[in-house]
């Protein structure tokens, strides 16, 4: 995935400790997500995040499935291991 000019984007912690990567390129390269960040793109994805984090996973996994291209083993662990955080 092209992340353009957030590509070097350290990520919090939390989630680097988890996914095992320091930055945004790093964790969408570890996923194999497809595309490029566009500011719709951005949009969509926080608020699949925001409903997540609501409970409502739906929206996530349609995302990360449709938009991304990551496959459904890749998109159960990274739920999990978000859930965990």
């Amino acid at each position: 995935m092209d992340l353009g000019v957030y590509a070097n984007y350290p990520l919090p912690t939390s989630i680097s400790t988890a996914f095992g990567a320091q930055t945004a390129q790093e964790l969408a390269d570890q996923w194999g997500a497809q595309g490029t960040l566009t500011p719709a793109l951005a949009r969509e994805a926080e608020a699949s995040y925001v409903a997540y984090r609501s409970g409502n996973t739906g929206p996530a996994r349609a995302f990360l499935k449709d938009r991304l291209a990551l496959s459904d083993s890749t998109i159960d662990d990274a739920l999990t291991k978000l859930r965990a955080l």
